[in-house]
């Protein structure tokens, strides 16, 4: 299986050979003549809910715990998850006991932290019973990282069927 990395690798390639078409979004992103990949990378990135494409790889390679209170981006949220509601958290600490007393799923935003319901997963695509959430302790910011890339990647995936279902 790819991961989400990986993945956003090979779109940023595929929107890059499609640059010189009409309704390339490329076309407005870059001010230049010739878009290159490292401009594809960074749209991609943008569009995934980074500030740039080192932040989307830092994140997405799942190399360290979200449990500090660093950017996570946008990555982990959904216009359609906004009339939902869900515990926001200052810190990850006040995240944990708050999960212990009320279960639901830990998700790092920005620098804060969500503790998401099963309507909150299912808004993002995904499925809330899925096994990889509790191998993970339904905490997505610590654990082992190719089950917190495995879920990073299938929710890479429901991000595209969702912009295809706005269509």
């Amino acid at each position: 299986m790819l991961s989400a990395v990986e993945e956003l690798k090979i779109r940023s390639k595929i929107l890059l050979k499609q640059r010189h078409t009409a309704d390339s979004p490329l076309a407005n992103f870059v001010k230049e003549k010739s878009p290159q990949l490292k401009h594809a990378l960074l749209y991609l990135a943008r569009e995934s809910g980074f500030n740039d494409w080192q932040h989307a790889q830092s994140v997405l390679s799942c190399q360290q715990n979200q449990t500090m209170q660093q950017d996570s981006g946008k990555f982990w949220y959904s216009p359609a998850c906004m009339a939902l509601l869900n515990h926001w958290c200052a810190s990850y600490q006040e995240a944990m006991t708050l999960q212990a007393k009320q279960g639901g799923v830990i998700l790092p935003y920005k620098s804060q932290y969500v503790v998401a319901n099963a309507s909150y997963i299912e808004a993002l695509g995904l499925e809330p019973k899925d096994p990889l959430w509790q191998a993970l302790e339904y905490n997505w910011c610590e654990g082992s990282p190719a089950l917190r890339q495995e879920l990073a990647y299938k929710r890479l995936l429901a991000m595209q069927t969702q912009r295809y279902k706005a269509c």
